[in-house]
């Protein structure tokens, strides 16, 4: 039984995130229409804002006339509708609202696809999927957006709670999330993230060029650097371990003046998602940051199991979702609790543990969690249809 999907989530080729993993495993075997969908957060005149709104603006005037789909790899179309982000103002969000329905109408018909499966991964799409034809809906919770900074809460949330009335299946990546959404008395299943296991279990022949000259022992982090990141602690563990060189990998979007002038941390810029192996090459530690408190509490990071899927010591600040490996996963709180854990890190026979950790991370796989995604949406459709019967 093949399905078709219409998923409203990031934008399609911008970062490796979760649904991009899942989609691109089932668009071998399922039509998939991906409609990339304009953020919650209102711009500001910042450089990143500004840049994100001239490369957003420049994929609305490249749609193609037939309902603005091109070619994605995988097999995926990809529906870039005409969005405008302020939709805390009534007019906007109504605009919006016909805009992307008439795309993803005249997308959906180009493609072939008719009575889909509508999967979101934000909750802005609660405006949309009361209009667009589909079969079922699917909210997949990834992050609690109301804490998000910069983005109004009681919008968000008040986007969120009417998606919930309209889902037919609700998915979550964390604990947290999980229990927050089991408010609403429906069922809510889990679906944590998965780990492309060929990528990141193998070996690099060489370490990548970023990390010329800097001494061993390295410690790592890649990913968005923002204000989740305890920079403080970061700053606390640099001044004390002078012999270590921690390097932090990814887009900066928070003030790093402390941070940049110790001689000791090192901010690379991005590196290409396929090259991380060759930057996890030259790494001895690798590091989840994350400042803790309510929000973080709902994060379910996605390199935490790319991380373990490499054998490499993994210390985390003691989040809820690392807590829940805490077998695998070395928790630290303090500054003294990193510096004792980095120091301990370096002894880890790192080939022993890859060994142990390969059975565990074998039922992590991106496959293993595509299948489980469209086997819940089969068993919601095949319910729905006896209901009806």
């Amino acid at each position: 039984m093949t399905l078709p999907f219409v998923v409203f989530s990031d934008d399609w080729g911008e970062h490796p995130s979760s649904s991009q993993h899942l989609f691109g495993q089932l668009a071998g075997e399922h039509r998939i229409l991906w409609v990339n969908t304009i953020g919650m957060r209102r711009p500001t005149l910042s450089l990143t804002d500004l840049g994100k709104v001239v490369s957003k603006v420049s994929r609305m005037l490249n749609r193609s006339a037939a309902g603005a789909v091109s070619k994605a790899p995988s097999n995926i179309r990809v529906c870039q509708p005409f969005m405008l982000p302020y939709s805390n103002i009534g007019a906007v969000r109504r605009l919006n609202k016909a805009s992307v329905v008439r795309s993803v109408g005249q997308a959906a018909r180009a493609a072939g696809i008719v009575d889909p499966v509508l999967v979101t991964t934000v909750p802005n799409a609660c405006d949309y999927a009361a209009t667009v034809p589909k079969d079922l809906v699917v909210y997949y919770c990834v992050d609690d957006f109301s804490a998000w900074p910069g983005l109004d809460a009681s919008l968000v949330r008040g986007m969120e709670d009417m998606l919930v009335q309209r889902a037919d299946v609700l998915l979550a990546t964390s604990r947290k999330l999980y229990e927050r959404l089991s408010a609403s008395g429906k069922p809510v299943h889990m679906l944590t993230h998965g780990v492309d296991i060929d990528l990141f279990g193998r070996e690099a022949p060489a370490e990548h060029p970023c990390l010329a000259g800097l001494r061993r022992p390295r410690a790592g982090y890649f990913g968005l650097i923002d204000d989740r990141t305890d920079k403080r602690l970061l700053e606390a563990v640099a001044r004390r371990m002078p012999d270590f060189e921690l390097v932090l990998t990814g887009r900066v979007e928070t003030a790093v003046d402390a941070l940049s002038a110790l001689g000791n941390v090192h901010f690379t810029g991005p590196v290409p998602y396929r090259d991380l192996p060759a930057l996890i090459a030259g790494l001895d530690v690798l590091l989840l940051p994350y400042a803790v408190n309510e929000f973080s509490d709902t994060l379910s990071p996605l390199k935490m199991k790319e991380y373990l899927a490499t054998g490499k010591p993994v210390i985390s600040t003691p989040i809820a979702e690392a807590r829940a490996m805490s077998e695998y996963v070395t928790l630290a709180g303090t500054a003294e609790e990193w510096e004792a854990a980095l120091r301990a890190a370096l002894s880890v026979d790192v080939a022993q543990r890859k060994r142990a950790l390969a059975t565990v991370m074998r039922g992590e796989s991106w496959g293993a969690k595509a299948e489980r995604l469209q086997m819940l949406c089969k068993e919601a459709l095949q319910q729905r249809r006896r209901v009806n019967a």
